[in-house]
């Protein structure tokens, strides 16, 4: 199944907010929970015995972002949960456990084979108190539902890239019960970070890694603010702007520090960013 398609193998759902991915299925995007993107894999048949994986591509923003916190929702349809393992892979190789054989070792079944409920419709977030590993509500459909805490920290992914090749692999640990993967999406927020160190703009800021000398938000580093004469280069032209502009400006290009006067502190930030200017 899939959402509205950029792509013959990636599906997106910007702001995806629906109770179940099912729902989602050929609607329009939702704005009800605008903190998050939404990227899914396609379905399709669960290897009985074996492992299957899935993959979508996320393409590269318009501007360099990082992701802050991640959640991935999946809806599977198979007579007994307790067989299935779930990983999530990012790009960059690093892989979370989302859940390993719920109910194993048994909650309350005979033997090993785990959560004996069938089917899952569930949301796998690390703000979740539910842990899914021990979560099997048997004799109510879908056995595991609504939010669940994964195995493994969501958080691991942090700081990463949000593009690239992701991947879903489903294990199916035990034959004789084959399922299907109705749906599965990667719900990313990102934050921007203009200079790619895998640190939100706002924390560089806030926590005195990068100034803003300007107040415009955006680390100077990024804003290139010495480039005065916008020529990807900070030199003799830019230096002579300053030079020629010392003393009282009130709204010149030349204040950089926007304290409406073009003195020492102005000419250090020139002298600070000579060269080649902007990220790298």
């Amino acid at each position: 199944m899939r959402h509205a398609t950029r792509a013959s193998t990636t599906s997106r759902t910007a702001r995806l907010a629906c109770a179940t991915l099912a729902a989602c299925v050929g609607t329009a995007p939702s704005a009800a929970d605008d903190a998050f993107e939404s990227w899914c894999f396609g379905g399709g048949a669960i290897a009985d015995g074996s492992t299957t994986t899935w993959t979508v591509v996320v393409p590269p923003p318009v501007d360099p972002r990082t992701i802050e916190s991640v959640r991935v929702r999946i809806e599977v349809a198979h007579p007994w949960t307790g067989d299935l393992a779930f990983i999530l892979a990012h790009p960059s190789g690093a892989e979370v456990l989302l859940v390993d054989r719920p109910g194993v070792p048994s909650v309350g079944y005979p033997g090993p084979w785990g959560c004996g409920g069938r089917d899952i419709d569930a949301v796998f977030d690390g703000a979740s108190t539910q842990p899914a590993e021990s979560t099997c509500l048997f004799g109510v459909v879908p056995a595991l539902q609504g939010p669940l805490r994964p195995t493994a920290p969501l958080s691991l992914l942090a700081g990463r890239a949000p593009q690239g090749v992701w991947s879903l692999r489903i294990v199916d640990a035990v034959a004789g019960d084959a399922g299907t993967l109705v749906a599965a999406c990667i719900e990313l927020e990102t934050a921007p970070d203009c200079n790619a160190n895998g640190v939100p703009d706002a924390t560089d800021l806030a926590n005195g890694t990068s100034v803003d000398a300007n107040g415009d938000g955006v680390p100077d580093e990024c804003s290139c603010l010495a480039d005065l004469d916008h020529d990807g280069f900070v030199g003799g032209s830019d230096l002579a702007i300053v030079l020629g502009s010392w003393g009282d400006c009130a709204d010149c290009g030349a204040d950089l520090t926007g304290d409406d006067r073009v003195a020492g502190d102005d000419l250090a930030i020139v002298l600070s960013s000579w060269g080649a200017c902007g990220p790298a």
